[in-house]
């Protein structure tokens, strides 16, 4: 298949709607890449190296995901998510927390988790990573009135989603618990949007997307039979909401026919 080209020939539809980065990946190699290094505002994106964070400390013992958190009624982090409908709940665990970040992309939920680690402390260990060029955490969630911009490339937000799934895979046990949020995901609009309408048999989809005024973007893996691709679409100035996740949906059918044609 020829990822260029059919790319190319698809991209002309929808220039004039969005400016987008995209970055499509087999898991060994680079299958295609278009501003892939290129740093876009992050929106919920930026909850992925957090749930990272939480399942690798997990892992290694340092915290345990059964701890309680007491999260205050009032003044809840508001958008997208539960907490802050649920306000007669205020206990809720950390497992409870990250499910929520992904599942539903609560806000309330990323800045609970940002809060009990603290914002510098998670700063300091994405520097470690090999893909902290490509994603800055910067910021609470909703806090507009700081000033600042969490953002994230097209390769930062590929390497991370994969990390999080060769975590899972590294350590068998705790594999499902790492990856039911995201086959669970309640946004399946994007990347996933076009199969998943049609409930494909075999076919895995796990996926993370991002949203605010102007911005659409999903992170997905893609997985069938014993072919996988990655697939992070960001897209900014965005004129016709409609047009970015058509886009998407036809990146996503772009991946499920690499994944089902043998070369």
């Amino acid at each position: 298949m020829d990822w260029d080209k059919e790319i190319q020939e698809l991209a002309t539809k929808f220039v004039p709607y969005i400016e987008s980065g995209l970055y499509i990946h087999d898991g060994t190699n680079n299958l295609f890449s278009k501003n892939e290094n290129d740093l876009f505002p992050s929106a919920s994106i930026i909850k992925l190296p957090i749930y990272l964070y939480y399942y690798e400390k997990a892992i290694q013992g340092k915290l345990h995901l059964k701890t309680k958190v007491t999260v205050p009624k009032l003044n809840r982090a508001n958008g997208s998510g539960i907490m802050h409908i649920l306000t007669s709940i205020e206990e809720w665990s950390i497992e409870d927390l990250l499910q929520l970040m992904i599942a539903v992309s609560d806000n309330e939920a990323t800045n609970q988790l940002i809060g009990y680690v603290g914002l510098e402390d998670l700063q300091a260990w994405m520097q470690t990573k090999h893909w902290h060029e490509g994603i800055a955490l910067r910021r609470y969630l909703m806090d507009y009135e700081s000033g600042l911009v969490n953002e994230v490339s097209p390769l930062g937000a590929t390497e991370v989603l994969k990390e999080i799934i060769e975590l899972g895979a590294n350590h068998p046990s705790w594999k499902n618990q790492i990856e039911k949020p995201f086959l669970l995901q309640q946004f399946r609009t994007g990347l996933p949007g076009y199969l998943d309408e049609r409930e494909i048999p075999i076919l895995e989809m796990l996926n993370k997307t991002g949203e605010d005024n102007e911005i659409r973007h999903d992170v997905a893996l893609f997985r069938y039979q014993d072919r996988i691709i990655y697939i992070a679409s960001l897209n900014k100035s965005v004129k016709e909401e409609a047009k970015a996740i058509e886009w998407m949906q036809e990146i996503g059918k772009l991946a499920f026919k690499w994944l089902t044609t043998t070369d």
